[in-house]
């Protein structure tokens, strides 16, 4: 499996999955532009995956910051056939308590940052005309409800049902768009869960492997997905 003379852009490169993305699909040959609301997090980021990665600042939601953050990837390396949508934000209230900002917050950076993003870069690669593929996170809550998480569960099954529509409308232009739906993964945005005992057990529970899964092994399936072995999913 190689990505060799590939470009990918990702999102939410600054911790968790969306770090060791960049870092696998480095690790596999690619050229990696790490984008982060926290400049200083991509940029430790993009330290991490060494070479010629590149750290950058946006917010997925704006369109005038992701097609700077694409037109910059694309002026430092070239063309680009590789995105993956990483970025990704929650919070735990019942819904009766889920206050209108909160819920406009997690649709902000889970729904509307993940269409904004991959309706730029499919607007990229249509123009290149070579192709690409584009890798969105969801979760296994797109499909699994969980008390709690009434405005997360909503944005990533809309990014379930957002892949599938671009899907269909890309592939005969050569572009695939995929999603992953990792369940409970130990990052950073997790670790107040799963050092609770009680919580984490309850979490393990429905887990078969019974252990959280490590940004690791959602990565290398990002980097599958992405590659040419996938060429027909």
């Amino acid at each position: 499996m190689t990505l060799k003379n590939r470009i990918a852009l990702v999102t939410g490169a600054g911790s968790g999955i969306g770090k060791e993305i960049c870092r696998q699909l480095a690790e596999h040959g690619a050229r990696v532009a790490a984008l982060d609301l926290d400049l200083a997090a991509a940029e430790r980021t993009a330290q991490a995956v060494g070479g010629d990665a590149l750290a950058l600042s946006g917010n997925v939601a704006d369109e005038a910051q992701m097609a700077a953050a694409i037109a910059r990837t694309v002026a430092q390396f070239g063309l680009r056939d590789i995105a993956v949508n990483a970025a990704g934000v929650g919070m735990s209230a019942d819904m009766v308590d889920t206050t209108l900002a909160q819920w406009q917050r997690v649709m902000d950076v889970c729904l509307t940052g993940v269409f904004v993003s991959a309706r730029a870069q499919a607007a990229q690669m249509l123009a290149q005309g070579d192709g690409g593929v584009i890798v969105n996170i969801a979760s296994t809550n797109s499909q699994q409800a969980g008390e709690g998480l009434s405005a997360y569960c909503a944005a990533k099954a809309g990014v379930d049902m957002l892949t599938k529509v671009a899907a269909l409308e890309l592939a005969p232009h050569g572009i695939r768009v995929l999603a992953v739906g990792p369940g409970l993964t130990d990052t950073p945005m997790v670790a107040r869960l799963l050092a609770n005992p009680v919580a984490r057990a309850e979490f393990l529970s429905n887990i078969p492997l019974a252990r959280p899964a490590q940004p690791a092994d959602i990565a290398a399936m990002v980097a599958f997905l992405c590659s040419d072995l996938a060429g027909y999913v």
